[in-house]
């Protein structure tokens, strides 16, 4: 059986794991190697926990020191103990502490191969100290082989260095069998998922929501973060209560929530060092049939294809137009929904996307003795 070790640190969670669920007849095993306190902690494979720094200092002082000093605050430690017990170890992003420190096994030959996916899609990006930019450098150099969620992070690498050769586009997928569209009967809904801060575009979708001014329209918020306060003040200083809702869903309980929804608004606004790198939040409506309207950040456009309607940032004129449209025309709902769900059936499916790691990791383990 190949043994991989899935190396993610804090981050380690169901969206992304979704896609590497193997049986036994698939002979792939899955570790998950994690902090001790990562996004999810179910998981349908085993998991190794150790100790980071992240488990203690997730602030913004201590992240602003660490990027100064060690680079980053997701140092595993007792991860050279594990790491060498495994044929591939596949971590995500050369910029995060564990990269380097699988890296670091890779260069003396400790590990056979190390594998990165890699989302980033500004070139050059997370250098901002040279002890950041060291560290990002030796691990993209030892790294064998590189994943990318979209083409736009595959070229954001190639501009890098790195050989086309040596880097393949996988998407992300979900269970299309979960987010899937049913008939519920319910008042017209506008659905936002997703962190509450500026960069998720929040802010403007309820002012867009405001401007729509139609009291039989809900607008549905489903996150947290720290804008969450002042959108709770907004809503009561406007006497939205009845209309304007926030709420906080497991992963678990995300399907039902779309289902609740006309269709959903991914307003991701670019910054310096940010921009939507994905969109899981547009595959799974997708999934669920629902049209989805995007700001034309990073990704998006790659990810909802003609599934959607994509408006350029900030263009809150244009973000009511599109909502009233698909909202007041049923046929063009219908017909956008039909054609993001065929999208996802026949790009993120999670058991299509599955199979594409198992062909990768077979590749790379090929005349190796497997444990």
């Amino acid at each position: 059986m190949i043994q991989v070790a899935l190396l993610r640190g804090k981050y380690l969670n169901k969206f992304e794991t979704q896609n590497l669920v193997f049986t036994t007849k698939e002979n792939i095993g899955i570790t998950g190697v994690s902090s001790l306190h990562p996004i999810h902690t179910t998981f349908s494979f085993s998991t190794i926990k150790l100790f980071s720094l992240i488990d203690l200092l997730d602030n913004k002082p201590a992240r602003f020191i660490a990027n100064r000093t060690i680079g980053d605050l997701q140092i595993l430690f007792g991860l050279e103990k594990i790491l060498p017990s495994f044929d591939i170890v596949h971590t995500a992003d050369p910029h995060y502490y564990f990269s380097y420190q699988a890296a670091i096994l890779r260069k003396k030959e400790l590990i056979p191969k190390l594998i990165s996916t890699c989302w980033e899609t500004i070139p050059f990006n997370n250098e901002s100290t040279w002890v950041k930019k060291k560290i990002k450098k030796l691990a993209m150099k030892h790294t064998d082989y590189f994943i990318c969620p979209t083409k736009r992070a595959k070229r954001a690498l190639e501009k890098e260095g790195i050989s086309s050769d040596k880097i393949t586009v996988i998407p992300m997928g979900v269970n299309i069998n979960k987010f899937c569209k049913k008939k519920n009967k319910h008042i017209k809904t506008i659905l936002f998922v997703g962190r509450l801060v500026e960069e998720k575009g929040i802010l403007d979708l309820y002012e867009v929501y405001k401007k729509i001014n139609n009291s039989n329209l809900r607008l549905l918020i489903v996150g947290s973060g720290v804008l969450g306060n002042k959108l709770k003040q907004l809503i009561i200083n406007d006497k939205l209560q009845k209309q304007v809702f926030i709420e906080r869903s497991s992963y678990k309980e995300m399907p039902n929530v779309y289902n609740e929804a006309d269709l959903v608004v991914v307003p991701s606004k670019t910054t310096k060092t940010w921009e939507e790198q994905f969109g899981m939040v547009a595959v799974e409506a997708m999934a669920s049939g629902l049209p989805v309207i995007a700001y034309h950040s990073g990704a998006l456009q790659e990810v909802i294809g003609k599934a959607g309607v994509l408006i350029e940032e900030g263009d809150e004129k244009g973000l009511v137009s599109a909502i009233s449209r698909i909202l007041n025309d049923d046929k063009l709902a219908l017909r956008l929904g039909t054609i993001a769900r065929e999208r996802a059936e026949n790009l993120y499916d999670c058991s299509k996307v599955k199979n594409q790691y198992k062909k990768l990791y077979e590749s790379f383990c090929s005349g190796i003795d497997q444990k």
